[in-house]
């Protein structure tokens, strides 16, 4: 399917998606603690302005709220913007893949970026754009599925594909673009002019799993996030 087509179906299936009220609360996925926004939290400075680029239905305002004086996020999807504006957004309806934000350079304190990297045609302008609306020395937090991820690896061999593709039914039905290892995220922020960059792994988790503990006792953090945790979250600075 070509790259146009295959992201107006991507539109379609995302908007159908937010219509649906019960997404339009901002529950996670599972039913379990959502381990992305914990991530997040753990590893989220503060400032005055936090703009958070594709904020679904705005989560991540109940993160931001104590700790940022304005909270901005934008979307494609009308119907998700309507959700964050309720929850006390400013929000603004955009398409990352047909342009610029529209925001000034310089303008926030902290960008987040959950889950929203590996759904763009072009995820180094992307990450150059998420760096010109940052402060000197402002922060990007961001996050996406590790391919690297053993479940990952295992569903390839096994199954004969990867994960969250246009045929694995994943969330809200919609495939994913690009792959990312940590290697390869990190490659692209320093190629987006980016300084500095960590790795973060959900501290939080292990208390709910004896194995998840003795695995990154056995292994290390950093082998641990690289092959056991199903997400990559990375914190980066603006040099």
């Amino acid at each position: 399917m070509a790259v146009a087509a295959r992201m107006t179906v991507f539109k379609d299936l995302y908007e159908q998606y937010w219509a649906d009220p019960q997404h339009g609360r901002g529950a996670s996925c599972s039913a379990g603690p959502n381990e992305i926004l914990e991530s997040v939290e753990a590893v989220l400075d503060t400032g005055g302005g936090l703009l958070d680029v594709g904020c679904g239905a705005g989560s991540v305002a109940d993160l931001a709220r104590a700790s940022f004086q304005r909270v901005c996020g934008c979307d494609l999807s009308v119907h998700a913007l309507r959700h964050a504006r309720q929850r006390g957004m400013a929000v603004a309806c955009v398409d990352l893949n047909a342009g610029v934000l529209p925001y000034r350079d310089s303008s926030f304190d902290c960008v987040t970026c959950l889950e929203v990297i590996e759904h763009v045609v072009d995820p180094l302008r992307l990450l150059k754009e998420l760096r010109r609306v940052l402060r000197p020395h402002g922060q990007l937090v961001i996050t996406t599925p590790n391919v690297r991820y053993f479940r990952n690896i295992l569903k390839l061999v096994l199954e004969g594909r990867f994960p969250h593709t246009t045929t694995d039914t994943f969330v809200w039905g919609g495939g994913h673009l690009h792959y990312f290892t940590r290697t390869d995220l990190a490659q692209l922020l320093g190629e987006a002019g980016f300084a500095h960059w960590q790795f973060v792994v959900n501290e939080k988790q292990f208390a709910r799993s004896w194995k998840r503990r003795l695995l990154v006792k056995v292994l290390g953090s950093h082998r641990f996030g690289e092959w056991f945790c199903g997400g990559i979250t990375a914190s980066a600075i603006k040099g």
